[in-house]
């Protein structure tokens, strides 16, 4: 039996959905949505209103629209003015390019949640695989075609053998808002994106000097505190492995030979160096303390391992059919 879509004002579901909505229906994502192209606004966020409520309640796409032609309370209650086709949505999901749309969507997030910078900041930085649900069964393709959509065979542990892509996303800790998501082709280990993240969170001016970057056990490494403290000068906070040798973590973290590069700033450089290195392992020899949080963005990164399930999908269909 479907699940009924029977207004609740008090269902955590319709409340999450209507201040989402409110985002899409700004007058600022719609400017940032035609900056990059995106034509017949009302249209698209239409679609990606769709996509939200078919990915709560988990109905598909005809159902929802038949829905909201029969309910006029809850065409009111998202702002909708007008319920498109089945058919117009499919063409809309073929139109959209999802390279442009994650450019687009990074943006909307950033122009909604600017990082206050009062002082040192601590981000939260997490990974997921997202299975586009191609029925390789009854529809197989080559390694060849699906190079050229930049997809590869991929598997992890929760999902098995699948064909998709990783999205990294990163969080404002005290406003539990996302600041930056990435995507990356196939499966790639997490312990091989450190670097990379790190990179992108640089250029974009997101992080700093002195803040705390939190990673799950997927980016351990001791080569990765290595390269957060000493390159990027930043506190790297990956939660430790049964494995995990403080003695040799407080060993290996010596100052890099770029510090005495720098003459004029050595002292400098050596007591921001010191001062990370010992937050680092105050942090790792309490972590259990830490563990609360990952239980507090559990259900956000679901949120978005959806979101960004559903919002490539149209066009890798369009290319694969």
């Amino acid at each position: 039996m479907k699940h009924r879509l029977n207004l609740d004002n008090k269902d955590p579901n319709y409340i999450l959905l209507k201040e989402i909505f409110k985002i899409m229906d700004s007058r600022k994502s719609k400017s940032i949505l035609a900056s990059y192209g995106f034509k017949n606004l009302n249209r698209t966020i239409f679609t990606f209103k769709i996509i939200f409520i078919s990915m709560f309640f988990g109905i598909d796409i005809p159902f929802i629209l038949n829905e909201l032609k029969s309910k006029k309370e809850l065409r009111k209650y998202f702002n909708i003015s007008e319920v498109l086709t089945a058919d117009q949505v499919y063409k809309i999901f073929s139109e959209i390019n999802s390279e442009k749309l994650i450019k687009c969507l990074n943006r909307i997030l950033n122009s909604r949640n600017m990082v206050k910078r009062r002082g040192k900041k601590t981000f939260i930085v997490d990974a997921t695989p997202v299975d586009l649900d191609i029925n390789f069964r009854r529809n197989k393709k080559s390694k060849e075609h699906l190079r050229k959509l930049n997809l590869k065979w991929s598997y992890s542990s929760s999902k098995g053998y699948y064909i998709g892509f990783k999205a990294t996303v990163v969080m404002d800790y005290d406003s539990m808002n996302p600041v930056c998501i990435l995507i990356h082709s196939g499966a790639p280990n997490d312990a091989g994106l450190f670097e990379e993240i790190l990179e992108n969170l640089q250029k974009r001016r997101i992080i700093r000097k002195g803040d705390t970057l939190i990673f799950d056990k997927g980016y351990y490494g001791y080569k990765n505190y290595q390269i957060g403290i000493g390159k990027y000068k930043i506190v790297p906070f990956i939660f430790p492995k049964e494995k995990f040798n403080r003695t040799r973590l407080d060993d290996i973290l010596t100052y890099p030979l770029a510090v005495f590069n720098k003459t004029k700033k050595i002292m400098e450089e050596k007591r921001l160096y010191n001062k990370l290195k010992k937050e680092l392992l105050e942090k790792l020899d309490s972590w259990e303390k830490f563990k609360p949080i990952r239980g507090k963005i559990e259900d956000f990164f679901q949120i978005i391992e959806t979101r960004l399930e559903y919002e490539r999908n149209p066009q890798i269909y369009s290319k694969i059919s």
